[in-house]
């Protein structure tokens, strides 16, 4: 039979196992603060990491196209020699990767709903470049209503900051436009948004 003196030793070593409740609510405390520090980093991180993936695959594409014109001297045509019918949707698929230019599509995270759906290169004349605005390179003239071809990203659905957040990466700041405001000037160019939502034209190249 145990002594009184031996229970009440291991009631009290019990007692001092246990968190108390003020113990408790200040780990979570902590924890809250941290989590307050931390997530907006997170997402921070994530949408650092979606811009700067759409600008490597312009890139990407850019180089591609390069390619396919030191090759065969034409932007419409595959292989050099099977014309294809203007304006050309899918100028990845249906040129780029069948001349093993590319290895897969070109899809834009910063595209709202499905991005591989709300993301397209397309081969248009001068006049119809940029929905027919054409492009304002020097953030002045428009300087592709004379050209022959233009092949452009055309990205829907794009959230207004994401706009913005990828025209300063490629255009910078000088040649941008308020979150939400009309952007005509430079290689990215968008309308207002509506709904928070614009559909953004990216200017890839010209002959």
């Amino acid at each position: 039979m145990k002594c009184s003196s031996c229970k009440n030793d291991s009631q009290n070593q019990e007692r001092r196992q246990a968190f108390t409740l003020i113990e408790m609510i200040g780990v979570l405390a902590v924890i809250a603060i941290l989590a307050a520090l931390l997530v907006p980093k997170v997402f921070s991180a994530i949408n650092d990491a979606r811009i700067n993936g759409t600008c490597i695959s312009c890139d990407t594409v850019k180089t591609a196209i390069a390619d396919h014109y030191g090759k065969y001297g034409k932007l419409d045509q595959v292989f050099g020699t099977n014309a294809l019918p203007t304006p050309i949707a899918g100028y990845d698929t249906n040129i780029l990767m069948p001349e093993g230019l590319l290895d897969k599509p070109f899809i834009a995270k910063v595209a709202g709903g499905d991005p591989q759906a709300s993301s397209n290169l397309e081969l248009v004349t001068g006049a119809n470049a940029n929905g027919g605005a054409g492009y304002r390179l020097d953030g002045v003239n428009v300087g592709t209503s004379n050209a022959q071809y233009v092949v452009e990203a055309v990205l829907s659905q794009v959230a207004a900051a994401d706009a913005k957040d990828l025209n300063d990466r490629i255009d910078g700041t000088a040649l941008g436009a308020a979150a939400g405001q009309a952007d005509n000037r430079g290689r990215v160019e968008y309308g207002s948004a509506s709904n928070g939502t614009t559909t953004v034209y990216i200017y890839l190249t010209h002959r």
